[in-house]
């Protein structure tokens, strides 16, 4: 058992260590900005658990009408269209953690305060270390600390594992030209050689190509609306910033900044200000097609002899060229409206305890939440069938990234 040699003893109330842990927890998230409970978030978040029993939260959303309607003369009632409601349950799993003071001779060395340190580092833990490794790891089809999803490994069950729909993923690239490449498997990207990774790299020719198979969808990914305007998000490995800095031509990143100045000096994109849906733009490397890019260094990555998915089936395994240091595969995602969803069993809590005679102070948090990426089932004709469809809002792109 680790101990913390330098905190000491002291108190907060209740009320202000959770008030304080949250705010500092949602301080650390990069993907807080995305999150809500309004069905137009990236992010959607139901605490709808908190108030009663259960392991399950289900997330509702209504398809669009799809007939055409009346037309001249023609009567309404008698041929209305049945709306539908696909449904997608999330399972909740408790998530905690703790820390504790060594003894009085560690606490009179320093003037720190356990408590206060401790609200501190647990919500930058439970801020990186959950919530948002959780996420990467769900919109990523991976599983719980960033396994394959199915491997079942991990005691950690927060992640509601799913692998990548055959029609939410694309494998390959560009050249830095623009010439772009697509291949059916992790396994082909960079077979051709030592580099020939360098066919399969990130650029603004593969967003326009994410944006299209977003709109070309069934039912379409949507975008969320933001300042007027509709957007989709993009979170990019930092080395696919490299790749799309070093494009050649007119198009690109010199295009990019040139449309993103026309908004002048108060774009969000460069301040980092704003407030509500406007911090969407926080943080942003810029605008392409109507899709917000983001780096991210949580977005995840295999070099050869490693797999995305279940590496005992010899199937998709990173090539051999792929040599670290060098070069390695990344999965960037692409997301939409609903692409994840949060389900909240109990918020974190704190618990506080005195060890060995009340000389040893220690304190600890822990939640019951899930987190997964959206599948929504759809009931079916007289809801005798739930089928699952594609993922819902999320379209993951594997590609090749030069190791700097």
């Amino acid at each position: 058992m680790a101990r913390t040699e330098w905190l000491s003893a002291n108190r907060l109330t209740q009320q202000k260590w959770s008030q304080t842990f949250f705010e500092y927890m949602l301080q650390n998230m990069m993907l807080s900005k995305f999150m809500g409970k309004g069905p137009d978030n990236i992010i959607r978040i139901d605490t709808d658990l908190t108030v009663g029993p259960g392991n399950k939260v289900t997330f509702h959303i209504v398809q669009p009408l799809e007939e055409s309607g009346g037309f001249d003369n023609s009567d309404i009632e008698g041929n209305e269209e049945a709306m539908k409601d696909f449904n997608f349950p999330v399972e909740i799993h408790e998530r905690s953690h703790g820390v504790r003071a060594s003894g009085i001779y560690s606490d009179k060395l320093t003037a720190f305060d356990i408590i206060k340190e401790a609200t501190f580092a647990l919500g930058r833990w439970a801020a990186s270390n959950c919530i948002d490794d959780d996420l990467v790891y769900a919109l990523s089809g991976l599983g719980n600390q960033n396994t394959y999803a199915g491997e079942g490994t991990s005691p950690i069950q927060t992640v509601n594992e799913k692998a990548p729909s055959t029609n939410r993923i694309i494998y390959g690239g560009q050249t830095v030209a623009g010439v772009v490449t697509t291949e059916t498997s992790d396994s082909l990207i960079g077979d051709g050689g030592a580099t020939d990774y360098q066919n399969y790299l990130f650029g603004t020719k593969m967003i326009s190509i994410l944006k299209r198979i977003a709109q070309l969808a069934t039912p379409k990914i949507s975008p969320i609306r933001v300042g007027g305007k509709w957007y989709w998000v993009l979170l990019i490995h930092p080395l696919c910033t490299k790749s799309i800095r070093a494009e050649t031509g007119a198009a690109g990143w010199a295009q990019i900044q040139a449309n993103a100045n026309i908004r002048g000096i108060n774009n969000p994109l460069f301040t980092k200000e704003g407030s509500g849906r406007d911090r969407v733009f926080d943080g942003a490397i810029g605008v392409w097609d109507d899709v917000i890019m983001y780096e991210y260094e949580r977005i995840q990555g295999r070099v050869g002899g490693e797999s995305f998915e279940d590496p005992n089936t010899g199937t998709n395994i990173i090539d051999a060229n792929i040599v670290s240091g060098t070069a390695r595969i990344v999965r960037n995602l692409f997301l939409g409206a609903q692409a994840g969803v949060i389900g909240w069993g109990r918020m974190w809590k704190k618990h506080h305890k005195n060890f060995d005679y009340y000389r040893k102070p220690g304190t600890a948090t822990d939640a019951l939440y899930g987190v997964s990426k959206t599948r929504f089932f759809d009931p079916g004709a007289n809801q005798n069938t739930n089928t699952a469809q594609d993922d819902h809002a999320v379209i993951v792109h594997d590609c090749a990234v030069e190791e700097d």
